[in-house]
């Protein structure tokens, strides 16, 4: 077993430290002088493996037996950051992503640790976004509709087991996450970075490839040093406690606006929109990804795992508003802010000077 060296504010556990929301929260969080027990299927994150302050469980949290074999000589977490997601159609996620949940959170009592926190990443699925039009602005106050919907299941969960065993719980409800995650392929920004990148090495000019009114729809975004602020924050804050808040940047953007930043960057001229599924556009491209690999010096990062082309193509048919208030987390103690047009941009220099993309 890994010996912590810092006291620091407690020990926190993130489940899903390889996605983009648990990476960024376990970076965060280590910086901010926690240890950090970083949980995934895969190894250690490349940025925190020499961490003093962090140690790494590598376990298939849909095993409950095995989670509780993992956990136990982790009597010491006193938080719990949850990001884990299992990627299925709607009704058949409900099952496997509640059960991770709570395959974390017995296995911690087995093991008798005291829990003081637990902080759920949810979204905008809440919302019922992923079915088409819904009510924008969407308040943390606003029915459920009709599921399934695994967040519901989590939630009530996650109430239960709190009420049960005298733990706190908060909900963060993000939406359009822009940030890094390496071989974690559900990310926007991977995907828009590398189909800009193929469409320049074969010489075409980018065009966006969504329906007609999602390039003038209203959407949002939550950077993901943003969202691990919060994640920071709600982990101890006293108004955090038993609330759910939406966390997005703070302000809204048009894709026919932001396209100008994506398009900015590559150097590329554009043309007019143009509705493709990359799905099937994109899926005879791992030659030419190799071609670009050797040519330009990337990283060798395996061509099913740089992006998911459906999880993009869902972005791309979004041709309505989707907006979440922020007011209550404003008003909870929260301010943080970020440009959506200069997430992005940050977010693509770090695959450029990390040699994920050209």
């Amino acid at each position: 077993m890994k010996e912590f060296h810092s006291e620091g504010p407690g020990t926190v556990l993130v489940a899903g430290a390889h996605g983009v929301i648990g990476r960024a929260a376990a970076l965060r969080l280590a910086d901010d002088g926690w240890n950090v027990v970083t949980v995934a299927r895969r190894g250690p994150l490349e940025e925190l493996h020499e961490r003093s302050t962090v140690r790494h469980v590598s376990v298939d949290l849909l095993d409950p037996a095995s989670v509780r074999e993992n956990f136990a000589d982790l009597a010491r977490v006193t938080h719990v950051v949850y990001a884990a997601y299992v990627d299925l159609p709607m009704k058949a996620a409900v099952e496997p992503n509640t059960a991770m949940l709570v395959n974390i959170l017995d296995a911690l009592e087995v093991t008798g640790a005291t829990l003081e926190r637990v902080v759920m990443v949810g979204g905008g699925k809440s919302y019922g976004e992923h079915l088409g039009h819904y009510k924008t602005p969407a308040k943390e106050s606003d029915p459920r509709f009709l599921g399934p919907i695994f967040y519901n299941n989590q939630e009530d969960a996650l109430r239960q087991r709190g009420q049960e065993r005298n733990f706190s719980w908060t909900v963060l409800r993000p939406d359009g996450v822009f940030g890094f995650s390496a071989g974690s392929p559900m990310n926007i920004v991977n995907g828009l970075a590398v189909f800009a990148a193929v469409s320049k090495e074969e010489g075409v000019p980018l065009r966006f490839p969504g329906l007609p009114g999602t390039w003038k729809a209203l959407h949002q975004a939550t950077d993901a040093g943003l969202l691990a602020r919060a994640v920071s924050w709600a982990l101890t804050a006293q108004a955090a406690h038993a609330e759910i808040f939406n966390v997005t940047n703070g302000d809204n953007f048009r894709w026919n606006q932001l396209w100008e930043v994506l398009a900015g960057f590559f150097d590329m001229p554009t043309a007019e929109p143009q509705p493709l599924s990359l799905s099937d556009q994109m899926g005879d491209k791992d030659g030419l990804w190799q071609k670009m690999v050797d040519r330009h010096g990337l990283r060798p990062t395996p061509w099913d795992t740089i992006a998911s082309w459906p999880f993009v193509d869902g972005w791309m048919a979004s041709d309505f508003d989707m907006v979440q208030s922020t007011i209550k987390i404003r008003q909870a103690g929260f301010n943080d802010c970020v440009d959506s047009h200069e997430s992005l941009r940050t977010h693509l220099e770090y695959l450029r000077s990390n040699r994920y993309i050209p």
